[in-house]
């Protein structure tokens, strides 16, 4: 993906009072008819068109005129001509509004009206101004009355009027009297008056209107705790200031009464509330077996064992567990008195099971459990769901779930497997396929084999591939039961997979030894890596190309590997990207993408970053990665499509700089 280099931040001044420079009324308009000639010289630096302003001056001697700078936005880019009696101003259409800096005339800040049009032209005038002196004013006697308060959000009145919060100055004449008035919520209000012959400072300690509740409760903390209706938190808890008086305090837990006291508030002090309340519960405790659940009243309360708090009355106590029958209790609870309850362990529902097998003398297992050999009839089985495993030396282990019912026989019968069907495969149909030296038939093919080791093996065109299997008697359902032999395909030596796709992709890039490493480096149409990759030393930037496929002179893939090897078109790395499934994985210890086509075959791309500038560092290595296509920007003569994929899951094909190093997989046809 493209990386756009950021404008050096500029940072803006609000327009200077005495600037000598503004920009002429309603002068800014745009030059109908206007073709820049040279547009081709006029990107900015983020590739994107400019616009002209053609600035005259009023007032602005010529060499005057060369004194002015210009700013913007940080997105704005300047190119500034002097010409005869103008100033020719190339800036991007982002631009917003322009500073314009003089340094004997100050400076001013114009808001462009509108904004500006790709490569089209436009005028205004820059008017120097002279200052007009002022009148020096006329000389009165005149003192400032400051009032002050150690509360900052205390209100200041001077002769009635609220000036600000904290502090207030008012500019007085010698001689006058003046009144002033303090006001701050939770404190006593100050007031006076004064008369001014000098600077005069009135500093004021406001008085505390307010003090504060500790409230604690017994015999436990935890209680919810409301202040004149208002819930503050729980116990125990200070209260924030509270105006002087009365106020009403209200406690609140489960299994305890509502309790509510009333205490009064003192200037600056805190008073404690200490409040009991009474207990409105019986503590009980209730025992079964170790396994059982206890329920009270339908809410399920523990294992085993429980100790809590009821309310008094009558209350259903049970022991529960899963395919047995509850035991039950009803009790009626007194205030006061607290209760131990013992409850029977459930009794087990049972139903029964025989089992037969093929061949017989199998071992039975239920929940672990050995129960005799094949066949077996056993009796006194709790209902409900089991493991049942079923082996014997040779044969396939048999394990399933069995449901038994009440007052019912499960019938099981089962025939262990000796052997397991395989499918063998190769990357293409119609090999020979032997198990050991027996030959059982073309690619694809399925077959029986016994349980044990087994050499598969395959033959094309005289050459073999083969590999050890071992087919297991245990859980064989879920064992894989695919094998594939592959024989190495390559194109003048370097090998390919063929993913069902139009071309056929390369296992490794292009100075690499195998699928995991990083390989060589290239600038866009460059067939050699380079220690720096810079504009300066890019061989194609700002060259206006055709696609490169396939010419040795540019392509880095035929250059370096010959044969039908070449880059990928865009259009192909799209193909990769749309038709293919992309996995973030590690192989080998290297991060980089799976990628698996729609026939099932899949290639590594390991993410190998990129290199560009002066820097020796690779960028963004076990990351991302980018991959050159043949195919150049066709606008942008900077620009070169690549594949790029990354860490966190995002692939496309976009444009991205020539001058930079990255890294090449080949394709054929």
């Amino acid at each position: 993906m493209k990386k756009i280099f950021t404008a050096i931040l500029l940072i803006f001044i609000c327009h200077n009072v005495f600037s000598q420079i503004k920009v002429k009324e309603n002068s800014f308009h745009q030059i109908e008819g206007f073709v820049m000639l040279d547009k081709n010289d006029h990107y900015d630096d983020n590739n994107r068109p400019m616009a002209l302003i053609k600035i005259a001056t009023e007032n602005i001697k010529a060499e005057e005129r060369r004194k002015f700078i210009f700013k913007g936005n940080m997105a704005t880019y300047f190119d500034v001509h002097f010409e005869p009696g103008e100033i020719w101003l190339y800036l991007s259409t982002e631009a917003t509004f322009i500073e314009i800096i003089h340094d004997d005339f100050g400076k001013t800040e114009f808001v462009l009206p509108y904004d500006l049009k790709d490569f089209c032209g436009y005028e205004m005038v820059v008017q120097y101004v002279p200052l007009t002196p002022q009148p020096e004013p006329e000389q009165q006697k005149k003192y400032h009355l400051i009032v002050k308060a150690d509360q900052p959000d205390a209100t200041i009145y001077i002769d009635e009027e609220a000036l600000s919060v904290g502090e207030a100055s008012k500019l007085v004449n010698e001689g006058t009297t003046h009144t002033y008035k303090i006001e701050c919520k939770l404190y006593h209000a100050e007031s006076g008056s004064v008369t001014v012959n000098e600077k005069t400072v009135i500093e004021k300690s406001l008085r505390p209107n307010f003090g504060y509740i500790n409230i604690s409760t017994s015999p436990e903390q935890g209680a919810k705790v409301f202040v004149d209706d208002d819930y503050i938190g729980e116990s125990p808890i200070t209260t924030d200031k509270l105006e002087s008086g009365m106020h009403t305090v209200r406690v609140m837990k489960d299994m305890y009464k509502m309790k509510e006291q009333t205490f009064t508030v003192n200037d600056g002090q805190t008073t404690n509330a200490n409040i009991t309340m009474a207990a409105n519960f019986v503590n009980v405790t209730v025992n079964t077996d170790s396994q059982s659940d206890i329920y009270v009243d339908e809410e399920y309360k523990g294992k085993g064992r429980w100790t809590g708090r009821l309310s008094d009355g009558s209350h259903i106590f049970e022991a529960r567990k899963a395919n047995h029958k509850a035991s039950e209790k009803t009790i009626d609870l007194v205030l006061g008195k607290n209760e131990t309850i013992t409850l029977e362990a459930p009794k087990p529902i049972n139903g029964s099971i025989e089992i037969n097998s093929s061949p017989m003398e199998a071992n039975i297992y239920i929940d672990g459990k050995s129960y005799g050999t094949t066949p077996n009839y056993i009796n006194e089985i709790i209902i409900g769901t089991h493991e049942l495993k079923i082996e014997k030396q040779g044969c396939t282990t048999i394990t399933k779930t069995i449901n038994v019912k009440e007052g019912e026989t499960l019938m099981v019968n089962e025939k262990l497997q000796t052997g397991k069907e395989i499918t063998i495969k190769t990357d293409k149909s119609g090999d020979k396929v032997y198990v050991g030296d027996n030959y059982v038939g073309l690619s694809p093919i399925t077959t029986t084999v016994a349980f044990g080791s087994h050499n598969i093996k395959a033959e094309r065109n005289g050459k073999t591939v083969s590999k050890t299997i071992t087919v297991e008697t245990q859980n064989f359902t879920s064992q894989n039961n695919e094998y594939m032999l592959a024989f190495v395909q390559e194109i003048n030596g370097h090998e390919y997979v063929d993913l069902g796709l139009s071309v056929k992709w390369a296992t490794c890039n292009v100075g690499a030894n195998k699928p995991e490493d990083y390989g060589n480096y290239y600038a866009w149409g460059e067939t050699k890596r380079k220690l720096f990759y810079t504009k300066n030393n890019s061989k194609t930037h700002g060259n206006q190309m055709n696609d490169i496929k396939g010419n040795s002179q540019y392509d880095a893939a035929r250059a370096n590997w010959g044969g039908t090897w070449r880059l990928p078109t865009k259009a192909e790395c799209q193909e990769l990207l749309d038709k293919c499934t992309w996995t973030w994985t590690t192989q080998n210890g290297v991060k980089g993408s799976k990628v698996t086509g729609p026939n099932g075959k899949s290639i590594f791309l390991p993410a190998a970053g990129c290199h560009f500038g002066l820097s020796l560092r690779n960028r963004n290595a076990g990351n991302s990665c980018n991959y050159w296509s043949s195919t150049p920007h066709v606008k942008f003569y900077n620009d070169a499509y690549d594949l790029n994929f990354f860490y966190y899951g995002g692939e496309d094909v976009y444009e991205n700089y020539r001058r930079w190093g990255q890294s090449v997989r080949p394709v054929s046809e």
